[in-house]
């Protein structure tokens, strides 16, 4: 039983595998694997990352330290203030704090425009994600062009070939010469190496979609499109006001939303950059204690020592001096750890007012500097406009020029087939050589190909306009 389903998994995911790929389909894959929109997704990580980092330099800092060490020679213990010179143990633990209270609002507005870049990361994943869709569709209908190509061609050679079949009748019946079998045999070969030449480009743009859409290798081998019906074309709706279109795109698009908020980051920056002009103030607390092997108390009981200092006049009886408390070193031990700790503390606040006065004209040079990014930022907003207005109008005008061609291109296949047909007849009957036989299937060839070109460069057009409302690109 388990050997049943693992062998019927396979089957179903070998056929799901292998299942023609719809142009949905292809853009879903890509906006999911493809490595340039995962990198995209990556960048707003960062932003989000720098988002916090400007949010933590407005909290206070809060650090602790501990040391622990030996001295040796001469020097002044600073918990006992005296000299030791025997090997001294010591430690120091500390905890210190500080915070910014006024920077010229410039933490603040870093919070600000690290948030308006996070803002900005995100319409730049957009876009990304809109070029890859762009780019996935321009080769999948690249594909459906040149598989279009083809099969024109294949047809071609395929009425060729009934053409030499029914010559070689006619000549071996004695009804037609030699010479006009060979020149069909030319056309033939002529018309065997178009179609190879329009196999090898079908396969290479099937290829470009591919590697586009960064498909394994497996998933090459089995790699096909799914062909959409699309028969007539005249029925396909356009907005026939471009200005209309325009204005959705500004409103939708991505790389419009981008730049405007790079506008509003950028006046955010003059401001940053300006707080450099103002007195910043900080505050600063630290707590700490140490303990030092210097410390020494007293254990033992001391010796009374009075010695003499003068005598009676008269008696000669000696004067002795104040009595004095004598200790042998038995009667010192070291201070214990925790008392110096309780003993040892200390604390100090400071605050501290910085006001520039000079610098180099650095803040002066950070201000004109922020200026010019902040005119550049509104420059690349009026490109993105005028990118995006020209575009659309260029799309617009791309897809009226591509229907018109396509509806003349079509009427020439129905004047073309029936020229090839009256060609036909002729050369049959004798009444015309294989070079007019042969303009009239190679105008019949070059007029189906163009009107397969205009077809799905109206389609494209469509569709790009429609993707420029807001539309996501579909060929259903």
């Amino acid at each position: 039983m388990r050997i049943a389903i693992i062998l019927l998994s396979v089957l179903v995911s070998s056929q799901g595998f292998s299942q023609a790929w719809s142009l949905d389909s292809c853009v879903s894959y890509a906006l999911h694997n493809n490595l340039s929109v995962v990198q995209s997704k990556q960048n707003i990580k960062l932003a989000e990352i720098n988002e916090n980092v400007a949010l933590g330099g407005m909290l206070p800092s809060l650090n602790a330290q501990g040391s622990h060490g030996y001295n040796w020679g001469q020097r002044i213990d600073p918990f006992t203030n005296q000299f030791a010179s025997e090997r001294i143990q010591s430690n120091n633990f500390g905890l210190a704090t500080s915070v910014n209270l006024f920077n010229g609002f410039a933490q603040v507005n870093t919070l600000k425009q690290s948030g308006l870049n996070t803002e900005v990361s995100k319409w730049n994943f957009e876009k990304m994600r809109n070029d890859i869709a762009l780019n996935v569709a321009t080769g999948y209908l690249n594909v459906l062009i040149n598989r279009e190509f083809e099969e024109i061609a294949k047809r071609t050679l395929e009425s060729t070939d009934r053409q030499v079949n029914r010559m070689q009748k006619l000549v071996d019946a004695g009804q037609m010469s030699v010479g006009n079998l060979n020149e069909l045999l030319a056309q033939q070969a002529s018309n065997n190496a178009s179609l190879v030449s329009a196999h090898n480009s079908s396969e290479l743009a099937k290829l470009s979609l591919m590697q586009l859409l960064q498909l394994s290798t497996d998933q090459m081998k089995t790699f096909s499109i799914e062909i959409p019906q699309i028969e007539d074309i005249g029925g396909m709706d356009m907005i026939s006001n471009p200005d209309i279109l325009v204005q959705a795109a500004l409103n939708n698009f991505p790389e419009i939303k981008s730049a405007t908020v790079n506008v509003a980051s950028a006046d955010l920056g003059k401001k940053i950059a300006s707080a450099n002009y103002y007195p910043s103030l900080n505050a600063s607390f630290s707590y700490g204690t140490g303990y030092s092997g210097a410390a020494k108390v007293v254990t033992g009981n001391p010796d009374t020592l009075s010695y003499p200092i003068g005598t009676v006049v008269g008696t000669g009886d000696y004067v002795l001096s104040i009595p004095q408390l004598m200790y042998n070193t038995d009667d010192y031990k070291t201070k214990g750890f925790n008392d110096q700790l309780k003993d040892n503390i200390n604390k100090s606040l400071f605050f501290t007012l910085n006001i520039p006065l000079f610098n180099g004209f650095n803040a002066r040079s950070s201000v004109k500097r922020s200026e010019v990014n902040h005119e550049i930022a509104q420059i690349q907003l009026e490109q993105a406009k005028q990118t995006i207005t020209q575009n659309v109008y260029t799309a617009h005008a791309d897809a009226n020029a591509a229907l018109a061609n396509y509806y003349a291109n079509k009427s020439s296949v129905t004047s073309s087939e029936k020229a090839l047909e009256w060609a036909e007849l002729r050369y049959e009957q004798g009444l015309s050589n294989i070079v007019e036989y042969s303009d009239a299937r190679t105008r019949l060839e070059n007029a189906r190909a163009n009107m397969t070109r205009s077809k799905y460069e109206f389609i494209f057009k469509l569709k790009l306009l429609e993707f420029y409302q807001g539309k996501p690109i579909s060929l259903k």
